[in-house]
């Protein structure tokens, strides 16, 4: 696993050790843990990336736990408590056309720059499956067209040619599952088997970790075999609050890596370590690093706002 924090905060060596110079046949990604609302803090990093690192994005993908509640009279009760103390746990709210500061941001930003998620536990599944075209894998979720949700058990193929496949919820079978209370939240054994049934795919994008991989007698049986029998080239999940026995597991050829939540609670109220990192595509050749602590640690609950411009 890349060890982030042994890189220099000099920009020129982020540059050098990145490789991050400009090229057609390469596409970028960057792939989000949990962010619970924080969306827009999201893509005000994004644009400070694109800013310091000089380089194009082709996309953005995120494993769940947007904290799509776009009518915050229908939050869970876990949301509405840590909104009560976070008001940025509601920042879905703001991914509308009355919002005029969005507006301005999205204006400047490239038009093909998406964000594709798949649903987890904290989100308004009732309101995003309202949006779902039936023909399509993947749609938008917002006024501006940037929010855009991959179907459970469906594979959206991104412009680049990368082949995504989503996996909405949790677990609810393992032996330390926890309490599933809407049936809607646990993982859909159909749309698992639709995945086992698919010929190939590059990445999947899950909530839930694989069963034993963050700690025993937990996790996903579903995950285990979908990732067992597909073999994509990477799997990426959030949902827990540290990678647990990631290392001592095995997954073939398949590199499986946990995403932090961008909170803003580490120290100084910076991004979290593992928050984020890039996937990088060139042919059929890919490479993921999460982004270095030391640019983290500059991107702050008190300075994201600036970067929305």
């Amino acid at each position: 696993m890349f060890c982030s924090a042994r890189l220099s905060a000099n920009p020129n060596e982020l540059h050098r050790k990145f490789s991050l110079t400009y090229d057609s046949s390469i596409a970028n990604y960057l792939v989000f843990g949990d962010l619970h609302g924080r969306v827009l803090p999201a893509f005000a990093l994004v644009n400070r990336y694109q800013h310091d690192f000089q380089i194009q994005l082709d996309g953005l993908l995120q494993v769940g736990d947007l904290g799509y509640f776009p009518d915050t009279t229908r939050l869970d009760s876990a949301s509405r408590q840590h909104a009560a103390r976070d008001p940025l746990e509601l920042g879905i709210s703001e991914f509308n056309t009355t919002q005029l500061a969005a507006c301005r941001f999205f204006q400047n930003l490239d038009p093909l720059l998406r964000l594709y998620f798949i649903a987890g536990n904290h989100e308004d599944h009732e309101l995003l499956l309202r949006h779902r075209r039936s023909r399509d894998s993947a749609w938008p979720v917002d006024d501006f067209h940037r929010l855009w949700c991959i179907d459970d058990g469906r594979i959206v193929t991104l412009p680049s040619g990368l082949r995504v496949a989503g996996l909405w919820g949790i677990d609810g079978d393992a032996p330390k599952a926890r309490r599933i209370r809407s049936p809607r939240i646990r993982i859909d054994a159909v749309a698992a088997c639709s995945l086992c049934d698919e010929p190939s795919f590059d990445v999947l994008l899950t909530h839930e970790s694989p069963r034993d991989a963050i700690q025993m007698d937990s996790g996903s049986l579903e995950i285990s075999t979908i990732i067992e029998s597909r073999q994509p080239q990477f799997a990426f999940f959030g949902h827990y609050h540290s990678a647990g026995r990631l290392a001592d597991c095995e997954f073939g050829r398949t590199r499986l890596f946990w995403l932090s939540g961008l909170e803003f609670q580490h120290r100084g109220s910076c991004a979290e370590p593992m928050c984020v990192g890039l996937l990088s595509q060139t042919g059929t050749e890919y490479e993921f690093r999460y982004l270095p602590n030391d640019w983290l640690a500059d991107f702050t609950l008190h300075n994201w706002r600036h970067w929305l411009k």
